[in-house]
């Protein structure tokens, strides 16, 4: 993969003047051999918000002819997917297979049936308040949505500034999680679940933040010295970023490759069936560009359910195993009367961790019987009954990991194991 590359660099930068390069030869290892941008659609007004499909086909909106067009990636053809978008920008795919997208002129955040033929309404307000103007968004593991408001083509703010906002999942209450910004826009999130790159595109700086259990953000970073309309990672790590051209920085922020396409990139996604094709929304034109790199793949989460038994105190699920490095959606339910939490504690520490919630004495209510330690690696608030919510992480290095609830008197029943394993043992026979 590595043989001739600055040959190939050259050829290329002379053939199509396609890679600016700010390192020449990490550059060219993102690009397929003699690679350069083909023009698959055009005549369009201003293409933005590109989203692939589970089969790798690509979807993008016309935002000022208010569709949403469908790229076959098999047979190399165009459809409309939906018209009267309502000035449909971003697009993302829920794991249902739904369409989320943002209705900047009804200033909303919706979701497309899978024919495309109806909407769901996820959220209009904030604090009483229509939004903005949505523009881009991104799904986490859980199913919530962040999504940037800011507010173009409007004289008058809807809200009191430009901010980034968090839709719970199951379409439940919005928060916001970032303000700061001139003009935020692009935004996408590492296949973790752990960073959410957003860009501010007024500032022309792009940051990145700490995705918290709750969905809310911190340790904000600046990434790198540049905006963006839109961006996407590849499977390194890499963010693709869209200013005059598509700009490619390395997860340490240095800038790696200058993509130049024959229109101004708005936005860009990895598509195909093996996401090694690069789509840009470019003004007028839709086009595509065939790399060496695939884009980023989320990895299939483990998804468990653990339940409180009614009147037992103790959980139904005693010990679950899952490999190391693995996405986790912790399904947590009560279906006692009392209320309960559910806490993954570091291993051995699930005693300790009990004794310091009773500690808090009548602090205990206001701080949900969740004790101030680094020994708490995870976890739940207290929940009532039939209510439940979902814990998300990523399964830690190899080891027992206790989970517990810490109401005063609940730990020495209500406990079970997390076994982490090794890299592929779960594979084995």
């Amino acid at each position: 993969m590595i043989i001739s590359l600055q040959t190939i660099t050259r050829s290329l930068a002379l053939a199509c003047g396609l890679v600016a390069l700010a390192n020449e030869s990490r550059a060219s290892d993102l690009v397929a051999p003699q690679a350069k941008p083909i023009k698959l659609a055009g005549g369009f007004k201003f293409t933005e918000g590109p989203a692939v499909a589970a089969n790798g086909d690509v979807y993008f909106t016309d935002i000022p002819n208010n569709r949403i067009h469908r790229w076959d990636s098999s047979s190399k053809q165009l459809s409309i997917f939906a018209d009267e978008s309502n000035g449909a920008n971003g697009l993302y795919f829920a794991d249902d297979g739904r369409l989320f997208a943002c209705q900047g002129n009804a200033k909303r955040v919706v979701a497309y049936s899978l024919d495309g033929n109806d909407t769901s309404s996820l959220a209009k307000r904030y604090d009483g308040k229509k939004f903005n103007k949505p523009n881009d968004l991104w799904i986490d593991l859980k199913g919530g949505v962040y999504f940037s408001d800011p507010n173009y083509g409007n004289k008058e703010l809807s809200q009191d500034g430009k901010h980034v906002y968090y839709i719970k999942s199951g379409g439940g209450e919005v928060i916001r999680v970032a303000d700061g910004f001139k003009t935020p826009n692009g935004l996408v999130g590492t296949p973790d679940g752990g960073t959410l790159y957003i860009a501010d595109i007024g500032d022309g700086k792009t940051y990145s933040y700490s995705i918290q259990e709750d969905g809310t953000l911190n340790d904000r970073k600046l990434f790198c010295e540049s905006g963006s309309d839109g961006m996407t990672l590849d499977q390194y790590g890499n963010v693709y970023l869209t200013s005059g051209s598509v700009k490619v920085f390395s997860p340490k922020g240095e800038k790696i490759a200058d993509l130049k396409f024959p229109e101004s990139p708005a936005n860009v996604v990895f598509g195909g069936k093996d996401r090694k094709t690069l789509f840009v929304t470019a003004r007028t034109g839709f086009y595509s560009l065939d790399m060496a790199v695939a884009g980023a793949i989320r990895e299939k989460p483990f998804r468990i359910t653990i339940s409180t038994v009614e009147d037992k105190m103790v959980y139904d699920v005693k010990k679950f195993n899952v490999e190391t490095g693995r996405p986790v959606l912790l399904t947590f339910k009560n279906k006692d009367f009392p209320p309960h939490n559910l806490l993954v504690v570091k291993p051995g520490k699930a005693d300790e961790v009990a004794n310091l919630a009773i500690a808090l004495g009548n602090d205990g209510f206001g701080k949900q019987w969740r004790p101030d330690t680094p020994l708490i690696l995870w976890g739940s608030t207290m929940i009532d009954y039939d209510e439940e919510t979902v814990i998300s992480f990523t399964a830690p290095p190899p080891g027992d990991y206790p989970y517990v609830c810490t109401f005063p008197g609940h730990a020495m029943m209500m406990r079970g194991v997390m076994k982490v394993l090794p890299k592929g043992a779960g594979k084995k026979k």
